[in-house]
């Protein structure tokens, strides 16, 4: 018994990093971003705000998931395969966050009414 236990656990941990969605984050810039009207620019914005408060809730809940599995796969093993090591939404919302710093560089150097500054998402991206 003690000699599958070893390279059982050293299975599920190497499958259980395949777990998880891949990132896809969205590029910094954009063809056909120094097209955009400041009217434009300002649905971007906002746009890619309601995209990172969406991730970042993702984010929050996939932790709590990775808590529960982790603690039960400590007693069964199995829970550790649905754990989500990417952290794929933390990732997206960080690459929104660069595209919004850029668009609103860009809103802002346009000389766009009224100025823009980076607002923070509700909840922490961490």
């Amino acid at each position: 018994m003690k000699q599958l236990f070893v390279p059982a656990l050293l299975s599920i941990s190497l499958l259980s990093a395949c777990g998880g969605r891949t990132p896809d984050p969205v590029a910094e810039v954009q063809p056909g971003d120094s097209a955009l009207s400041c009217a434009q620019l300002r649905g971007e914005i906002t746009a890619n705000t309601r995209a990172i408060e969406g991730l970042i809730k993702e984010q929050e809940t996939k932790t709590a998931q990775n808590i529960v599995a982790g603690t039960a796969g400590a007693f069964l093993l199995v829970p550790w395969f649905f754990m989500d090591m990417k952290g794929a939404a933390g990732d997206e919302a960080r690459a929104y966050q660069r595209r919004n710093e850029a668009l609103i560089s860009r809103y802002n150097g346009m000389s766009c009414k009224p100025e823009m500054k980076l607002a923070k998402p509700t909840a922490s991206a961490e």
